[in-house]
């Protein structure tokens, strides 16, 4: 059977025009032909018999392992529930069971939301929508080539396509994409002959962007010659057009220095911004962060990380890092929710760890293992896009007989 106009929710884009097969349980992506976006589609295809429910690698029923789930986290003192790669529905039911047993809730791409929380929440940011930089940009810098891997049809439903309300100017308009050296290009690039693609003498795309930073702010000592060529032109081309928007993925960012990095962004819009329009356009989502984001805050009124040991929600981007407290064995428990990939697995840890995932996940070291279904293709859900202004519907073209992961932790929420 076909399905028409079927959202993705494999990366941040959330495309809703998508044609999509399934045959018997075979999923498979007909429109459009991105290999990157087929593979997502692929991964639905359940290899074998449906799995069963597990306590300890032994097959067990639906309530039993769920029976057993409640029990590992009611006896926690401090359990952590992490991943979150999820649609709004079983991220809702995750911060309840939360709230229940007293825990901490983190995202499995907490290292890539935190960076972007500390720069909002001391400098906010200018931003734009996807609609936006369809629409009304005339220039588009992109720092690093893997943002179109990343986000396979960038080029072509937002920066480049065959309809826009634009004018002319926006929609041709200009792209210039930043790599710094060594760097492996993205096969896009070749495919795209209206790129200005520039691979700098720099180590790195963080070094990239600070550099950019000094030359709009007049203090372009740290960058070598020819870099300083290259950034001199293209300041010029941001102040020479209407619209200029910055484009980056903080998981392409050094952990250690994105706050920094994204600080230099924030600093060198703000700074064009005296004298024309210059906005930014982070991307994120491919693991379902930007809907575990902004369902936290509109449930806690605080971003991730959050502990509600007190029994009122606490937000620390130290106390509370999921990867930090699995490592200082501060957490006694996991509950690990991972819904739309079967590789997005749980992290090695000594605690038991109830895993609530995708049928295909291979997961032998889990006290608990529970296949649900997958946003999009088993069941109904909801997500939100990379620019947070809008919630598109998931829809369900596939009954397999796998349950909502909502469903399997409200009736563990239940029983605690």
């Amino acid at each position: 059977m076909q399905f028409n106009n079927v959202t993705c929710p494999h990366c941040g884009l959330l495309c809703d025009d998508l044609t999509v097969a399934v045959d018997e349980g075979v999923v498979q992506l007909q429109t459009p032909r991105d290999v990157n976006c087929s593979k997502a589609f692929a991964d639905a295809t359940i290899s074998a018999d449906l799995p069963s429910p597990k306590i300890a690698g032994r097959e067990v029923s639906l309530d039993e392992a769920i029976h057993k789930a409640s029990e590992i986290l009611a006896h926690a003192s401090q359990p952590l529930i992490n991943g979150l790669i999820a649609d709004v529905q079983a991220c809702r039911a995750a911060i309840a069971l939360t709230e229940k047993v007293g825990g901490v809730i983190d995202h499995a791409n907490g290292k890539n939301i935190r960076p972007n929380v500390a720069i909002m929440q001391r400098l906010g940011k200018v931003k734009t929508t996807l609609a936006e930089a369809r629409n009304r940009a005339d220039n588009v810098i992109i720092f690093g080539s893997q943002v179109l891997d990343r986000f396979p049809r960038l080029m072509d439903r937002i920066l480049k396509p065959e309809q826009s309300l634009g004018s002319q100017q926006t929609i041709n308009k200009s792209i210039t994409v930043l790599d710094a050296a060594g760097t492996e290009t993205s096969p896009q690039i070749s495919q795209h002959e209206s790129i200005n693609y520039q691979q700098l003498e720099l180590d790195s795309l963080d070094s990239i962007i600070q550099a950019l930073q000094n030359v709009i702010e007049n203090n372009s000592a740290t960058a070598a010659d020819d870099n300083l060529q290259i950034l001199h032109k293209l300041r010029d081309q941001i102040y020479q057009k209407n619209y200029t928007v910055l484009i980056w993925s903080t998981s392409l960012l050094d952990a250690e220095a994105a706050e920094q990095t994204i600080q230099s962004i924030t600093l060198s819009i703000k700074k064009v911004m005296q004298d024309v329009r210059c906005v930014g356009m982070p991307l994120g989502g491919s693991k379902g962060e930007i809907t575990a984001s902004q369902v936290v805050t509109w449930q806690a009124g605080v971003p991730l990380p959050v502990a509600f040991m007190s029994g009122v929600p606490q937000h620390d981007p130290v106390l509370y890092n999921g990867p930090e407290m699995l490592e200082k064995q501060e957490a006694d428990a996991m509950l690990w929710l991972s819904t739309y990939r079967s590789t997005d697995t749980p992290p090695a840890c000594d605690i038991p760890t109830v895993v609530i995932g995708h049928a295909n996940m291979r997961c032998d070291d889990a006290a608990v293992f529970i296949p649900v279904g997958i946003p999009g293709i088993d069941t109904r859900g909801l997500a939100c896009r990379t620019d947070s202004v809008a919630t598109l519907p998931l829809l369900k073209i596939r009954d397999i007989g796998l349950p909502h992961a909502s469903d399997v932790i409200e009736k563990i929420t239940q029983q605690i």
